[in-house]
């Protein structure tokens, strides 16, 4: 009688602690599940806000009294328009920027508004994440059967500047060099340009990745706006290195080049001119001895 009373407890206990784990994973999944679809209803929330806030600030700043350039919107201390073409320069290759929100409210250092001051093919599109039915530009270069080139560095991307043995490579590089190309580039510091390309995989994965190997010193000086290592560069300088190696018997490529980073330069130039003059004197003195 013991032992069937045992066993009863214990078939019991089994179907209890069975059904308990059942709805515990039931419990769970659903828990995720809503949990996912309050990540992605934050994120919505946060490109909204982030958007709203940058229109924001940007009427904020053209109804300030603060004077600024018709053609660079910069002030008049920061103006760079010396260095401008007298029109913007057509390529063959267009050029997508894809840039992070925060990214554009960097304008100070931002190298991607004089971009579109030098270049005529170029779109700039603001966002955390994306998908190619969004973006016009790369959904016709899909629908017309092309393939969009992304400058992203990886394993899988083809170095546009490297000679390599292999002819099937050298091909590849002869083909995209003939051709007219459109060109997505990812504009943030690089932990937000790598969250932005782990968020956009669907986009990423339509495009062939390209890179570039050879280091060239970024025009940022140091104090001025610090980089992960000293060949990386800004995303004006490694479009205008791009351009080169996908148009290189090019006129059109060569001077879209040249104007980019002159305009840099002088953005550089003025910015630290103005924080030399703001800074010849102290704001105050200390007291050189105790007030006792």
């Amino acid at each position: 009688m013991a032992k069937t009373s045992v066993l009863l407890a214990i078939l019991v206990a089994r179907r209890f602690f069975g059904s308990a784990a059942a709805f515990s994973s039931s419990y769970d999944s659903k828990k995720a599940a809503a949990a996912e679809i309050a990540f992605d209803a934050n994120m919505k929330n946060k490109i909204a806000s982030s958007a709203a806030k940058t229109e924001r600030r940007e009427i904020e700043r053209r109804r300030g009294p603060r004077d600024t350039c018709e053609r660079c919107a910069r002030p008049p201390d920061l103006c760079i328009c010396e260095s401008l073409p007298d029109r913007p320069i057509s390529t063959s290759t267009t050029i997508l920027v894809l840039q992070h929100p925060r990214e554009r409210r960097r304008k100070s250092l931002s190298t991607v508004p004089l971009m579109p001051l030098v270049l005529d093919r170029i779109q700039v599109k603001v966002g955390f994440d994306f998908v190619a039915d969004d973006l016009e530009l790369v959904k016709d270069y899909l629908d017309s059967g092309r393939t969009p080139l992304l400058l992203f560095p990886g394993k899988n991307a083809i170095s546009l500047d490297q000679k390599c043995d292999d002819e099937d490579q050298e091909d590849v590089i002869r083909r995209l060099q003939s051709e007219e190309q459109l060109l997505v580039v990812l504009d943030g510091t690089w932990s937000e340009a790598r969250g932005m390309y782990l968020r956009s995989q669907a986009l990423m994965n339509e495009c062939q990745q390209v890179q570039f190997e050879s280091e060239t010193d970024s025009i940022y000086p140091v104090d001025l706006r610090k980089e992960p290592q000293r060949h990386c560069v800004s995303t004006l300088e490694s479009c205008a290195q791009a351009l080169m190696l996908l148009e290189p018997s090019k006129p059109c490529a060569a001077e879209a080049k040249e104007y980019l980073e002159s305009s840099m330069q002088c953005m550089v130039d003025k910015r630290m001119q103005v924080s030399r003059e703001r800074n010849r004197e102290p704001r105050f003195e200390r007291a050189s001895s105790r007030i006792c």
